[in-house]
């Protein structure tokens, strides 16, 4: 094993026996040096890959990761469409039609609220 500044004076005098030096220049030259022996980036310790892949492997969205497995397929949340509900003004015109007591014109205004008469029965039967 040679020291590092043993090994890089080797590497520039062969830089100069091969005469690229005079091809590309001493700075690009000891910029190559300079990135070949730079210390090596600074790696995750240990305990946060562990930690990593025990989180990943304890999800089944991430245990893929791990396993080998394929991808799980991406979910699809359905999206609730809130219960029908009729304007407040439209409840209460229909119980200002229902104390009038006249069956037929609550029937016709029903026909003209289509939209609103399940909603309106259901309100109805619950009093």
């Amino acid at each position: 094993m040679l020291e590092k500044a043993a090994a890089v004076d080797c590497v520039q005098h062969h830089a100069e026996l091969w005469s690229i030096v005079a091809e590309i220049g001493q700075d690009e030259v000891q910029a190559i040096m300079s990135a070949a022996f730079a210390p090596p980036q600074e790696r995750p310790s240990e305990y946060a890959s562990q930690l990593l892949m025990q989180w990943e492997l304890a999800d089944p969205r991430d245990r893929w990761r791990w396993t080998g497995e394929l991808p799980p397929a991406p979910e699809v949340m359905p999206i609730a469409k809130p219960a029908y509900r009729p304007a407040q003004s439209t409840v209460d015109a229909f119980h200002f039609v229902l104390r009038a007591g006249d069956p037929e014109r609550l029937a016709t205004w029903l026909r003209n609220h289509p939209d609103d008469a399940p909603a309106l029965l259901e309100i109805l039967e619950a009093a």
